[in-house]
């Protein structure tokens, strides 16, 4: 059977669905033999997500239900309690997804938009960012896609397209792309003062920079595992402002979202939890609590300043390699994307080398984590020069 690489290439929002490439199992490198720059697509699984993980496994084998069902009863409870603890909210205001995809689905669906009524969003979002969005046009609503020649630009664009029929704002807080950061305050503030729905995707932000929900709210937050969280794939965390509860729609129902029912009627939670629906994922949701655990218990403040002096480090490496990338200064997260006529050319060659970096539309990018060290840069950097040299860049 052919292994489709997990970091498959993404055509932007208005090309077509991407070709998958495949490659065989043989092609398979340990994580030990691997320089990786590609947290920012999916990111190995951290030491305390997969021990986590293991341990409920050799439970469920070994002792099964309904022994092993009680044991972790609680699991999606401890889980909301560090997701909470880590983005500064009430525990009932989060839950888990499967991932920001189903995050931005239930978003589209829970808040009450009207026909007429105005959604933006930007056009150098990942798809999961507008394609949900894109389907709600069947209901009247108005889909607004803005461009710029940055990121930057695009969010500035953003800003001045509010008008009287804006109801909701959606957009990343950390760009896939080029690492942009919006000034999420500004954001905050400004969708506060117009009665406007922002729904965030933080799953390149999350485990990067530190967010404080009581301090810039936000109304709907969605973050995968899989990237900096370094969690695995299929588990991830919503948050929910509870002051807006009362106005969401009835999107999911299930029994694990309601609070009882009958054969006539149901009754929701009145908490994050009205968008669960039936069987958990429970191996997920105890890697995705364990990674939650690992980074509150380094601290987020800790891993904030460690990541900008990397970035930092990464940016005087690559000015002194001559190596040309976007730079968002301090409005930038752990991507780095370097500009070159030939972004696939550039990944494969540093690839046999054992560098792992992502090609996005038209540039490389890279990403990293606070464990990531300047060293392995300065062996990127030399790779890039080498490609360059070589002659492929021109």
């Amino acid at each position: 059977m052919p292994y489709v690489a997990a970091n498959a290439a993404v055509s932007p929002p208005t090309g077509k669905a991407p070709a998958l490439p495949v490659r065989t199992r043989s092609a398979m490198k340990p994580v030990s033999e691997k320089t990786l720059f590609n947290y920012a697509t999916v990111a190995p699984m951290s030491r305390a997500a997969y021990e986590a993980a293991r341990t409920l496994m050799r439970d469920f084998y070994q002792y099964g239900p309904p022994e092993v069902l009680y044991r972790y009863d609680l699991l999606a409870e401890d889980m909301a309690a560090e997701a909470a603890r880590l983005v500064n909210c009430a525990p009932e205001e989060i839950t888990y997804i499967k991932n920001t995809t189903e995050g931005i689905m239930i978003a589209s669906e829970a808040l009450p938009l009207q026909q007429g009524d105005e959604v933006l969003v930007l056009g150098n979002e990942y798809p999961a960012n507008l394609l949900p969005w894109l389907r709600k046009r069947q209901d009247g609503v108005s889909i607004k896609v803005i461009t710029g020649c940055d990121s930057g630009a695009a969010f500035l664009r953003l800003l001045d397209s509010i008008g009287p029929r804006t109801k909701a704002i959606s957009m990343s807080s950390a760009q896939r792309y080029d690492g942009f950061m919006p000034a999420l305050a500004l954001l905050s503030r400004v969708c506060r003062a117009n009665g406007i729905f922002l729904v965030i995707d933080a799953v390149q932000h999350i485990g990067v920079r530190t967010i404080d929900l009581a301090e810039t709210p936000v109304d709907l937050l969605v973050c995968g595992g899989q990237k900096y969280l370094r969690a695995g794939m299929g588990i991830g965390f919503m948050y929910v402002n509870r002051a807006i509860m009362p106005e969401l729609r009835d999107s999911m129902v299930g029994i694990r979202s309601v609070d009882h029912f009958d054969e006539d009627s149901y009754v929701l939670k009145s908490t994050a939890a009205r968008f669960q629906d039936g069987t958990q994922n429970l191996i997920g949701l105890a890697a995705l609590h364990a990674a939650l655990k690992d980074i509150n218990s380094v601290g987020m403040r800790v891993i904030q300043q460690k990541n900008l002096e990397i970035l930092g480090g990464i940016k005087d490496i690559l000015n002194n390699y001559e190596i040309d990338f976007i730079d968002h200064g301090v409005c930038q997260s752990n991507i780095v994307s370097l500009r070159t006529t030939d972004p696939e050319a550039l990944t494969e060659f540093l690839m046999e080398r054992g560098i792992y970096i992502k090609a996005i539309q038209d540039v490389a990018r890279l990403s990293f984590i606070h464990e990531s060290n300047l060293e392995d840069v300065a062996s990127l950097a030399f790779a890039v020069r080498e490609y360059m040299r070589g002659g492929k860049q021109h």
